[in-house]
């Protein structure tokens, strides 16, 4: 069974339970007002009267003074204008509330037409009644009567009935457009998850509300992006892989042909291309590698206390020789006492080497290139500025992608794979870190790239 009948038929059953709770006591409240209301007001039922006029004769041991009792001013005779009339053991009228038949004979017809009045088991007279008050019973004096207690009761529980049909009527249907209304961004939760599961990523939900419903189809709108982003990225992945694999495999190919074709000779002038070509291959797959494991969280990294200054000493001396050959300064700047840090220091060597030689590549002659350390808010910061090119506010943001180039007419030859800041940006959040560009895009006031590390 689907959720919208399971839901009208638990709104059904709801209904029904409290309309019959309802019923049920408005019924048994009603019964006891009106029978208190009558008592109250002088209407009571033929036996009640039969009952209170037995205590009377019981208290009297005769009918004397019974006319008063009857009388259009007393209590049980004149409150709602009913006739009343009581007869001796033998049938005589002793009390007649309009006092016209007081004194005569009663025929037998008329009295079997009344009600007995016992004292102790014995009758001692017969009470007749007949008027227009509610709740009587009307005898044969007179005219018919109307209506009595039972029916003004069933009068009262028709009319709860028929308010409880019509309550109940209007439960279902409002009940109906609510279950309706909660079955509606459910079912449209279902279709769009077996459209994404279809493959069809760009499928969103209308969210129509602030309720946990609305919470879920916002969370399912923002599941979507996210797969349909991730999917994005893969495919644009692979692209770039194939494209950046191509070149490289194309040239081995190329001359390893005219190699064997005789067009070349295997020379080490000409085969030095070939060697050239495969350690960027192996570059490419090695970087390609590390940042699988980078992103997928399952690099490991062999973390030590050691001193951040001796980290960036040692980078540095390996670029010494590199800045030199473009005449360009490479300086440091390290800040006194700084803390030690529990770090891999291959990885972190890795990153600072990553940036000090996209640094070189992109600084002119005569060019200035700072590493500068410093220790605040329990952090440690590294930063690598340069006097290079600078980088566009357009491309600022991208630089951290996977095969990203600023310059995109910039080819394989000159060095990197293009994943140098994707692998730096992967290890140093590995750290726990985080990494930064900064750039006015202005030729001589170059690039500056910061990583912070955090001391614990």
């Amino acid at each position: 069974m689907s959720l919208f009948p399971k839901l009208l038929l638990s709104f059904m059953a709801v209904v029904l339970v409290g309309v019959a709770v309802v019923s049920f006591l408005a019924n048994q409240v009603a019964a006891r007002e009106v029978r208190g209301f009558m008592f109250q007001g002088g209407m009571t039922t033929e036996s009640g009267m039969a009952q209170e006029l037995a205590g009377y004769y019981r208290g009297r041991g005769s009918w004397e003074g019974a006319q008063t009792l009857i009388s259009a001013d007393h209590m049980m005779g004149g409150m709602m204008s009913q006739r009343l009339i009581i007869a001796d053991a033998q049938g005589q009228i002793v009390a007649d509330s309009d006092g016209r038949f007081t004194g005569q004979r009663l025929s037998n017809d008329e009295l079997a037409s009344g009600l007995p009045i016992e004292v102790d088991g014995a009758q001692v007279g017969t009470l007749l009644a007949a008027g227009s008050g509610p709740g009587m019973m009307m005898g044969g004096f007179g005219s018919p009567g109307q209506a009595s207690e039972d029916e003004l009761l069933f009068r009262v529980n028709r009319a709860i009935f028929l308010a409880a049909a019509v309550a109940g009527g209007l439960a279902l249907v409002i009940g109906g457009l609510l279950a309706y209304g909660l079955v509606r961004p459910i079912r449209q939760l279902t279709s769009a998850t077996g459209a994404v599961a279809r493959g069809d990523l760009s499928h969103r939900v209308p969210v129509s509300s602030n309720d946990e419903i609305g919470e879920l189809a916002t969370s399912f709108n923002a599941m979507s992006a996210d797969l349909e982003k991730a999917e994005g990225l893969r495919r644009s992945m692979m692209a770039d892989i194939a494209h950046e694999l191509r070149n490289p495999i194309a040239v081995l190919q190329a001359n390893l042909e005219a190699v064997i074709d005789g067009v070349l000779p295997p020379s080490a002038e000409n085969l030095q291309p070939l060697l050239d070509q495969s350690q960027l291959l192996a570059r490419l797959v090695d970087d390609l590698r590390t940042l699988a494991l980078a992103e997928a969280g399952q690099l490991s990294l062999n973390r030590a206390l050691t001193d951040p200054a001796e980290v960036v000493r040692s980078v540095v001396a390996q670029f010494t020789r590199q800045a030199e050959a473009k005449t360009l300064s490479l300086q440091t700047n390290i800040a006194p006492n700084l803390p030690q840090l529990a770090l891999d220091s291959q990885r972190i060597a890795q990153v600072l080497g990553n940036l000090l030689s996209n640094a070189i590549r992109h600084t002119p002659e005569d060019g200035r290139i700072e590493c500068r350390v410093t220790s605040e808010a329990r952090q440690v910061t590294f930063a690598v500025s340069d006097t290079g090119s600078g980088i566009s506010a357009e491309a600022l943001p991208h630089i951290f992608e996977r095969f990203y180039r600023a310059d995109s007419s910039r080819s394989r030859a000159g060095g990197g794979t293009g994943l140098g800041l994707s692998i730096a940006k992967q290890l140093v959040e590995l750290h726990g870190g985080k990494i930064w560009a900064e750039s006015d895009g202005a030729p001589g006031k170059g690039t500056r790239v910061s990583f912070a590390l955090p001391l614990n």
